[in-house]
């Protein structure tokens, strides 16, 4: 069987790789669209070098800073039309996941007529849009590396990914200098979705040989480097351990897929307001144990790089990522969080109209996806 894996045209990675960003965007176009959302940017002045770095490469730049966390169908259609009356060339994805998935689908929408919301309802995307550039300041969402971005169907209260091989980033720069800002609890959140991504996507039903190796790899370097980048986010090995495992870990997921974590967490965050990247953390090992039975050995080997024991089983990498899980002072479940009973069914049915849910190890019906979600309750 034939095996297709993509990767954006150009991926800089390592310490000053967003000093490129200038040079890169130049041989693009003139006038670049850079998208952030409301303050984190402005605050640790990133925005300001990097409007400097495209104007020192004789660019002019736009301004678009209104993306809020997970963002909406409206605020994407009002930056393309922002896009298409400025005449911008380029659409520069600065931030994390949601400035970066903000970017993909204002690039797409710039040179079409249609609302982000038509593909987010199912409308097939048949070309590319504006060149895009995506700039992470997080190490999680790997939203510079894939072809998807997550947008919130306000009419519906509903998160959806609208994914498309024309939605690759030309140039995507994963620079682990941008991230040490980043506080504690972001750093946990962040780091525990890039974990959640390698995780997945090694478990995957569309895991391919490279996919596997990348996603292990991912897992391993979570283990080795998360607690420290939480407890010390000036230190440059765990930063750059944890923007590594972010790049290897987003590489792995654009082309094998997710699974029912991801299927379960994008209502969860629209419907409780729960972070992304905690919801992920979160339910991963209440999802993990509904899919031992049809993953038993390759979650031993997700055990194995976690924990760099060769003897461990797939009890012990749930066990691990239960351990994870305090030491970031992340609780495990939803037992904490106040859920209705017809929430709960809400989730468990809209946690199936995810595409990730297609390639989860374990067939998941929505009995199944709501008894997960019980037992992540504590019910």
């Amino acid at each position: 069987m034939v095996q297709e894996f993509r990767l954006p045209g150009v991926t800089l990675f390592g310490w000053g790789a967003v000093e490129r960003v200038g040079q890169e965007a130049a041989r693009l176009g003139k006038r670049a669209m850079l998208v952030t959302g409301r303050s984190a940017m402005k605050r640790t002045g990133t925005a300001d070098r990097v409007t400097k770095l495209l104007v020192d490469a004789g660019m002019s730049v736009v301004a678009y800073d209104q993306i809020k966390s997970d963002p909406g169908s409206r605020t994407i259609d009002r930056a393309a039309q922002v896009a298409r009356s400025e005449s911008c060339d380029v659409i520069l994805g600065l931030g994390g996941g949601s400035s970066m998935d903000a970017a993909r689908a204002i690039a797409a929408m710039a040179v079409s007529k249609d609302s982000i919301l038509d593909h987010v309802r199912g409308k097939p995307i048949e070309r590319p849009g504006l060149p895009l550039i995506n700039v992470a300041t997080t190490s999680g969402t790997a939203s510079e590396i894939t072809a998807v971005a997550v947008v919130t169907d306000e009419e519906r209260e509903l998160k959806m990914g609208v994914k498309s091989p024309h939605w690759f980033a030309r140039v995507a720069i994963t620079d682990p200098e941008l991230t040490v800002t980043m506080p504690p609890e972001v750093t946990a959140a962040t780091g525990l979705d890039a974990l959640t991504h390698a995780v997945e996507s090694y478990l995957s039903t569309g895991a391919t040989a490279p996919s596997e190796g990348l996603a292990l790899r991912a897992i391993e370097l979570v283990g080795a480097h998360l607690r420290e980048a939480f407890k010390d986010g000036g230190n440059r090995a765990a930063r750059e351990g944890m923007s590594l495992a972010s790049m290897t870990a987003g590489m792995a997921f654009a082309n094998s897929g997710l699974g029912l974590v991801h299927g379960l967490v994008h209502p969860i965050g629209a419907r409780l307001g729960v972070s992304h990247g905690a919801a992920c953390g979160r339910m991963l090992p209440h999802v993990l144990r509904y899919n031992q039975p049809a993953a038993s050995e390759k979650l031993a080997r997700v055990g194995q790089a976690l924990t760099c024991r060769a003897n461990a089983t797939a009890d012990d990498a749930i066990e691990a990522v239960e351990a994870l899980l305090r030491d970031l002072n992340v609780p495990s479940g939803l037992g904490d969080v106040t859920i209705s009973e017809e929430q709960m069914a809400g989730l468990a049915r809209d946690g199936l109209l995810a595409g990730a849910v297609r390639t989860n190890p374990r067939p998941v019906t929505e009995q199944d996806a709501l008894e997960v979600l019980q037992r992540a309750r504590g019910r």
